[in-house]
């Protein structure tokens, strides 16, 4: 059994439930309980708990890459205590930027507190830059390589390190990859480094396994029109049963999805649940 619940995105249209520019989603592997991202601030917490779902249950925490947005609610974990695991790039929680006009860092995306100064989470964090597998039929990718020449990694995101600003490769992003019923769910918090590259990479690291579901911000908002075709061609040939295109994949882009994928696109956002 497979359920996806989406707890954070961008968009909502359900009572009570409240939405932000961020992803979390909640998701259930017969009897484990997973954390994918916390969005940027602790609305996943509120809208965990108008859907019902104790965050208390959790058994793994995984972060998709360093950036507020999907790393920030962390801090509002509400069960400190009895924190499970955190999996996450050991670059994850590097100083992070994005440009704006200029072609040049101007403002800071990344996690917006301090390692040093969260005690709880100290022996908690596991970091990874190779594919890992985290329990039965669950993995996280570690560092996804690049397959498609037509997937160019975003210029206008930088990193701090070692003393210096250069631009950001996205290595930090991982996927979470779930086996069910002999077949693959994949989980991406933005596909920086290209959404078929990420699909990509999961058909080597389980090559006889068909991909049933995809979960995903893709970041597909401001790309040209014929990556997006491109990108929608790879998905078609893949035949991905349900794609669920979420937070900075842009509304545009989901349109163009929804078009072209007919049923196997599902438009969903917070609040709403996907079953297996």
């Amino acid at each position: 059994m497979l359920k996806v619940h989406i707890l954070t995105d961008d968009r909502v249209r359900k009572r009570e439930i409240l939405a932000e520019h961020g992803l979390s989603l909640w998701i259930e592997k017969d009897d484990k309980r997973i954390l994918f991202d916390t969005g940027q601030s602790s609305v996943f917490c509120h809208n965990a708990n108008v859907m019902g779902i104790d965050l208390g249950q959790t058994d793994y925490i995984i972060l998709s890459h360093g950036h507020y947005d999907h790393c920030g609610g962390l801090q509002y974990f509400p069960y400190k205590n009895k924190a499970p695991v955190i999996y996450a790039h050991p670059d994850a929680f590097l100083k992070k930027f994005a440009s704006t006009d200029k072609d040049e860092p101007s403002r800071e995306v990344g996690i917006p507190f301090e390692i040093s100064g969260k005690d709880w989470m100290k022996g908690r964090i596991v970091y990874s830059r190779q594919p890992l597998k985290i329990d039965k039929g669950i993995m996280v990718s570690g560092e996804i390589p690049c397959f498609s020449p037509f997937e160019e990694v975003p210029k206008d995101f930088y990193v701090e390190k070692d003393g210096r600003i250069t631009h950001d490769m996205m290595l930090d992003e991982q996927m979470l990859i779930i086996e069910d019923d002999g077949e693959v769910a994949i989980f991406l918090g933005c596909s920086h480094p290209g959404v078929i590259n990420s699909l990509k990479f999961t058909q080597k690291l389980f090559p006889d396994k068909n991909i049933k579901l995809l979960v995903a911000g893709m970041h597909l908002e401001n790309v040209s029109p014929i990556r997006l075709q491109m990108t929608i061609q790879h998905i078609l040939d893949m035949n991905i049963q349900k794609v669920v295109p979420l937070h900075c994949t842009g509304f545009g882009a989901m349109c163009e999805m929804k078009r072209f994928l007919g049923d196997r696109c599902l438009t969903l956002c917070a609040g709403d649940t996907i079953e297996f």
